[in-house]
């Protein structure tokens, strides 16, 4: 049977390494049967080997208007070249972590398009998703969204997240069951975000057997870290970073990318978490009973996840690290603002000395043609 496999997240779970993986080895996976395609769409703010977006992509005007018919039509688009691929391949693989989170909205509803163009003509959808336990889950997705700036919740703070939950989904046995409702429970994966139980030690290879693909040394696997978390402090200078008024796109790439450099390698705040432990505990208890009948229905009974509190404590901005992050990322910036501005003067001398000879010849043109005739006689 033609099968599309639909890896959806959720966000924070290694989708960059996934789709890399995939793209990298996209040779190797056609030989096996399995297309990875790569779709023309290109969306803002969204990577190209994400290849699933489309199913959940939202468009908008320029005021902000949202193009309903607009997404309609590159939905239309979309499912037209995956049906191309069922003509050559048996399997085609699509990803996208936006899917777990929009899903199932109703002005989007990937699972219905999927139900109109692929499953009513015969074709299988099976689910890929990989879980971590929520509140992980809720801090990675809102450093995510903090990180990348430009979002109404890229200033909210920890507080505010943490009770608004601004349309994350952590009801992971609801979003499960409603998405069984279109697939069917038996065609859903539910793997877990835990590098101690990935299959061959990697999520590269723990996604390969998902796939019912064999691992072998064939696959081309990269370790390098393709999306990296900010540090705790690096966060909150972000987040505040966020919130200056006329802050741009210019702007605030540069401070994403500076950032983003100086938290390469973690702080040792970071074994602190968001929550205190009677917080975290209060926090999951709304998802336990939830969790238990995933694990049931869809792990066959295995633990999902392990609810200890393992943190060294509750995080705060006033804490012994944080004047010298804020220092560091500031110096950094100037530095690197000094250098840009020496690299423009020395342009800009260049570009003189060039204006000032065209003038010179400009103004003496005799003695141009004079000094031009030497220089053919010296050669």
């Amino acid at each position: 049977m033609k099968t599309l496999y639909l890896h959806i997240g959720t966000p924070k779970t290694a989708t960059t390494a996934i789709q890399s993986f995939c793209w990298n080895n996209r040779e190797l996976l056609a030989g096996k049967g399995y297309c990875y395609p790569m779709l023309d769409f290109t969306f803002q703010n969204v990577r190209k080997y994400r290849n699933g977006h489309f199913l959940v992509a939202r468009l908008y005007t320029e005021d902000r208007q949202r193009e309903y018919d607009k997404e309609e039509q590159i939905v239309a688009e979309g499912m037209e070249k995956i049906l191309q691929c069922f003509q050559e391949y048996d399997n085609v693989i699509l990803s996208d972590e936006g899917i777990w989170n929009r899903g199932l909205v109703d002005n989007t509803n990937c699972w219905k398009r999927l139900q109109d163009h692929l499953m009513n003509h015969g074709i299988a959808v099976k689910v890929i998703v990989y879980l971590r336990r929520q509140d992980d889950f809720l801090f990675s997705w809102w450093n995510q969204q903090v990180k990348e700036g430009m979002l109404p919740s890229s200033v909210m703070d920890w507080e505010a997240i943490s009770e608004e939950l601004p349309y994350i989904q952590l009801d992971y046995y609801n979003i499960l069951e409603q998405i069984a409702g279109y697939v069917g429970k038996e065609n859903i994966t539910v793997r877990l975000f835990d590098r101690e139980a990935f299959q061959g030690g990697s999520i590269q290879k723990d996604f390969l057997q998902a796939l019912r693909l064999e691992d072998t040394e064939e696959y081309e696997v990269t370790d390098s870290i393709k999306n990296p978390s900010l540090t705790k402090n690096n966060l909150e200078i972000k987040r505040l970073l966020n919130t200056l008024p006329g802050l741009d796109k210019k702007r605030n790439d540069y401070f994403r990318r500076t950032i983003t450099k100086l938290s390469v390698g973690g702080s040792k705040e970071d074994c602190k978490g968001m929550f205190s432990e009677t917080e975290q505990h209060k926090f999951l208890e709304t998802y336990k009973e939830g969790n238990t009948r995933l694990a049931e229905e869809y792990l066959g009974g295995r633990e999902l996840f392990d609810y200890d509190y393992h943190s060294q404590g509750k995080w705060q901005f006033d804490n012994e690290e944080a004047l010298r992050d804020i220092v560091t990322f500031f110096g950094t910036a100037m530095m690197q603002l000094m250098k840009d501005n020496e690299k423009l003067k020395e342009q800009l001398d260049v570009q003189g000395r060039h204006i000032s000879n065209i003038r010179y010849k400009m103004k003496h043109p005799a003695k141009a043609v004079m000094q031009k005739l030497k220089k053919s006689d010296g050669q």
